[in-house]
């Protein structure tokens, strides 16, 4: 049987996970031109036929998203706080990662696989997603970007860059529309379009 639990259910399809990940990658990248400063990334280029979204605080939370040459889709993240709170539940988290994803995304250094609290994937054929154990809902708050998009990106932008913004030019991102400078505007004044154009290519944004 399927680990699913009322929070995976709720988790869109593979084609709506690329476009959020881009989405907030992009935006991302609008409001903060420091790279290291950003909280979410995004590589269309990972390697051959991969793409690749992440998210790290800098505190030590993050994930790695990893869209495979076949278009599935595997996420593992680590929550400090749960991982403090949860240790004994931890050993098995990936003990169920099915064969496909092992050579691509499970002996990826840069995935920091000693450091997960949650590991979700979404086979193409079944399109539906299943998790390594049983966890509670509370163990993915690293994922509700992909629950609750623009408006959660907006809620969480604002405190995060601390910045006053309007849901609007956010939705424009979310649903890929081309950037232009009256965005960039809105969004934020002290970038210009050319400034993004190595983003955009590493993005994989529409232009």
């Amino acid at each position: 049987m399927s680990n699913t639990s009322d929070f995976t259910k709720q988790l869109p399809g593979i084609s709506e996970c690329r476009q959020i990940f881009k989405a907030v990658a992009m935006l991302d990248a609008i409001l903060m031109p420091e790279w290291e400063y950003r909280y979410y990334s995004y590589n269309a280029q990972w390697d051959a036929n991969e793409q690749m979204a992440s998210m790290r605080d800098g505190e030590g939370d993050h994930y790695f998203a990893l869209f495979d040459s076949s278009n599935r889709l595997i996420i593992k993240g680590y929550d400090k706080a749960y991982a403090s709170l949860h240790k004994d539940q931890l050993d098995d988290v990936l003990e169920r990662v099915p064969e496909v994803f092992k050579t691509t995304f499970l002996n990826e250094p840069a995935f920091m696989m000693d450091q997960t609290t949650f590991c979700v994937w979404n086979d193409k054929e079944k399109n539906e997603w299943t998790s390594s154990q049983k966890i509670a809902d509370e163990n993915y708050p690293l994922l509700q970007v992909l629950v609750g998009g623009a408006a959660y990106y907006h809620a969480w932008a604002q405190e995060y860059y601390e910045v006053e913004l309007e849901l609007e030019p956010i939705q424009h991102v979310f649903d890929m529309k081309p950037l232009d400078e009256q965005l960039l505007q809105a969004l934020n004044p002290e970038i210009e379009l050319d400034e993004l154009e190595e983003d955009i290519a590493e993005i994989g944004y529409p232009a």
